[in-house]
């Protein structure tokens, strides 16, 4: 498995270029985690409910995806990426890998090239223009609102006499975005929005709202 570079950290406006040339060397033994946005671009890529698809092709509750029996991403085939425009993050992040504090800092790191790597690095371009070609923003911020999620509740948690709150919250498969949003809309009386956008705000409201209620 390929071991970041140590020392080194990048910005957005870091010198840096990677042009994948499809050796498929990269989609193996990895531990690729995933969140609800994630899943659901995922669920419906294949046209499937977050559930099933959490069932189907992920281990931890839904928060990694199911390697094969030999350590090889379920949706590589022969021709690359199976799922290709809808990818987790970290896989368009790759072979760089983002980080983000609590404060909201950001910063990148980058892998050590994998063993019989194809790949094409150099200085043309900057983090930021690879992060455009990438087309990672929109799962950027997914990933940035997620972990504002986790961060208030683990502070929640943390909180003298929180009532049962975060435990409602986490009683409810979170990672499971469609079971989480339909009982919200329920609970609310207000229709299931289609956009997996607007699915992820509402999700990330059903859970803020149930962690906040005692």
């Amino acid at each position: 498995m390929a071991l970041f570079k140590q020392g080194v950290r990048l910005d957005r406006q870091t010198p840096y270029y990677f042009a994948c040339q499809r050796c498929l060397s990269c989609c193996r033994e990895k531990k690729i985690q995933v969140n609800p946005y994630e899943v659901a671009r995922l669920a419906g890529h294949f046209g499937i409910s977050t559930t099933a698809f959490i069932k189907r092709y992920t281990t931890a509750d839904g928060s990694y995806l199911k390697f094969d029996s030999d350590n090889i991403c379920p949706f590589l085939s022969d021709s690359g990426c199976g799922v290709h425009p809808d990818r987790p993050l970290v896989c368009r992040l790759y072979p760089l890998g983002r980080h983000v504090a609590e404060t909201g800092e950001e910063w990148f790191t980058e892998f050590e090239a994998e063993e019989g790597s194809s790949g094409r690095y150099g200085t043309d371009g900057t983090v930021q223009a690879y992060l455009e070609g990438q087309g990672a923003g929109p799962f950027m911020h997914a990933a940035d609102l997620y972990l504002a999620l986790y961060w208030k509740l683990a502070a929640l948690v943390e909180a003298p006499d929180n009532g049962r709150g975060p435990e409602r919250a986490s009683d409810v498969s979170w990672a499971d975005l469609d079971v989480a949003v339909g009982d919200y809309c329920r609970e609310t009386h207000r229709p299931i929005p289609a956009p997996v956008e607007e699915k992820m705000l509402l999700h990330i409201r059903a859970i803020e709202t149930w962690a906040e209620t005692p």
